[in-house]
């Protein structure tokens, strides 16, 4: 008999899901070491639902459809790990139709991994989409995409899939201003369609607890009651308190251990009272067990649907051991809720970062924010006032002019020319054509973050720092969110109000004016824009 994800969410008191890292070929003895383990996993039915990684790390690796395909056959579930990093949208597209041939339903998406190194030399970045653009993109194939006129199929709305996609929030971070984000990144994924969530790995039990109260007490009302411009919707909070949350848990060894010390995974961090712990453990495996079953015990008792396992041995000797000691302390877990500390050092190359894991259960669920005086931001958010509100009542003027130097190509040369100019000097403009630059308080994604996200940071940031660029350089959301002067400020991190997400780059526009196509309405503020238009029109004239 078949085992479902979906009905076992539902259905199923508390989960345990297995994750296998497929590794680079399927001739090597860590895949055939997988298959062993899979077969006797069959025979002993501890685990029903395994999870298959997309090149973990940013290293190449099998694709996980293979392995899936292998383990549907065995009569056992699989949650395929789809990411962001090495496809653009049209390889994303292919490969879920694929896993739809392969009747492999079950997604965590992901933003993935910034890529480590690949065939001579290291591999090219794709993120043309980000996880929460993914989500809505696996949700439009759920109801069956509506193609556009002039596609080769002619204009067809393509069959229903029944895909199950989850996605991921890391309530562990060092800053609020790295918190925040991934906050709301997490609410934009679920109106995105996340149906689970899984966390991040996390060694700080109270950050579990504070993201289910969050879930409980629903992300609008903690949002709108931060920002007064942001609605709470009840009916939305509703829904996504049904949504199943399964937290993560890391196999540690000593190696690990060390490389945790250093900061060298991105977005895990471990505290000093487990290091401290393990450290002096006589047995360190022993005491490893021990930690792990103690936070299943506290994902059980704060009510998550299941426990992910990471990094585990394929070895049922050592996972038996780990039930055992979980099923002595399964009815304990609020007990250990507070015993692990939330103080993390790091020890750097040049010096030893020390911090405490914020957490919002002690401040009212508010973000507190820093609010600092701007006056470069105070003198570009003046200057868009005066040259991209479509409200302004020199808007029209303007866009005359912009229409005339559109119809001659000699001054739309010169005028991009202008314009890249000043961009290149003041914001290390990429050329996009479609700029961001006021979503994001003057500070542009497309040179800014190393993943050219739109719609929130991924979950790699180390205390504010960007993944790829560990302790040198600032994660660009960071940056954005502490250029801020007021909370009025932060609401266009919420834009735009009726989709919530920002849409992926047009590579139409790239290395054309974006103040062209600004008041052309060819890039992605034409739909407010028209609508912000028509309001200020009738304004003037009520029979427009």
């Amino acid at each position: 008999m078949s085992i479902n994800f979906r009905e076992l969410l539902s259905k199923e008191d508390f989960l345990f899901t297995f994750e296998l890292v497929p590794g680079r070929s399927v001739r090597t003895r860590q895949y055939q070491e997988i298959l062993r383990f899979l077969q006797e996993s069959v025979e002993k039915r501890i685990f029903q639902i395994f999870s298959i990684t997309d090149n973990a790390g940013g290293h190449p690796a099998l694709s996980p459809i293979p392995l899936g395909k292998t383990i549907k056959k065995l009569g056992l579930e699989v949650i395929i790990h789809f990411s962001c990093k090495d496809k653009n949208r049209n390889q994303i597209e292919s490969d879920l139709l694929a896993l739809d041939r392969e009747g492999l339903y079950n997604l965590l998406v992901l933003t993935g991994d910034y890529p480590f190194y690949g065939y001579l030399g290291k591999a090219k970045p794709v993120f043309d989409l980000d996880s929460v653009l993914l989500l809505q993109m696996i949700s439009e194939m759920e109801k069956g995409i509506e193609l556009p006129k002039g596609s080769p199929e002619g204009r067809i709305k393509l069959p229903e899939i029944p895909f199950f996609k989850g996605a991921v929030i890391n309530p562990f971070k060092m800053t609020y201003e790295e918190l925040f984000w991934q906050y709301l990144k997490g609410y934009k994924k679920l109106k995105s369609g996340a149906k689970f969530i899984i966390t991040q790995v996390g060694f700080y039990p109270l950050k579990w607890k504070e993201l289910k109260l969050i879930q409980e007490i629903g992300f609008s009302k903690i949002f709108s009651s931060f920002l007064e411009e942001i609605k709470e919707d009840e009916k939305e909070d509703e829904v996504f308190k049904n949504i199943p949350f399964i937290g993560s848990i890391l196999y540690l060894t000593p190696s690990l251990v060390k490389l945790l010390k250093k900061g060298g995974i991105p977005g895990i961090l471990i505290t000093e009272t487990i290091l401290r712990e393990l450290e002096n453990a006589p047995d360190f495996e022993k005491k490893n067990i021990e930690i792990l079953a103690k936070f299943t015990s506290i994902l059980k008792a704060l009510g998550y649907r299941g426990v992910h396992l990471c990094g585990f041995p394929l070895d049922y000797q050592k996972i038996f051991l780990f039930l055992e000691t979980f099923y002595k302390y399964e009815n304990k877990g609020e007990d250990f809720i507070e015993e692990f500390g939330n103080k993390v050092k790091l020890e750097l190359p040049n010096e030893t970062l020390k911090g405490e894991l914020p957490t919002l259960l002690t401040n009212g669920f508010t973000f507190p924010l820093k609010n600092k005086f701007s006056p470069t931001y105070i003198i570009n958010e003046l200057i868009h006032k005066i040259f991209f509100n479509p409200s302004n009542f020199l808007f029209p003027l303007i866009k005359k002019i912009i229409l005339r130097i559109d119809k001659s190509s000699r001054l739309k040369k010169a005028f991009t020319f202008f314009e890249y100019f000043i961009k290149k000097i003041l914001f290390n403009c990429e050329e996009c054509g479609d700029c961001t630059l006021w979503e994001f308080n003057y500070h542009c994604p497309q040179s800014g973050c190393a993943k050219y996200l739109l719609n929130g940071p991924c979950g790699g940031s180390i205390a504010g720092y960007c993944e790829v660029y560990p302790f040198l350089k600032k994660c660009h959301y960071v940056s954005a969110l502490e250029r801020a002067t007021s909370k009025k400020a932060l609401k266009k991190f919420f834009y735009p109000y009726k989709n919530f997400y920002l849409p992926p780059r047009n590579w139409e526009l790239y290395k054309s004016s974006s103040w062209l196509n600004f008041y052309l309405e060819r890039e992605h503020h034409k739909d407010e824009k028209r609508n912000t238009i028509k309001e200020f029109l009738k304004e003037k004239d009520p029979q427009c």
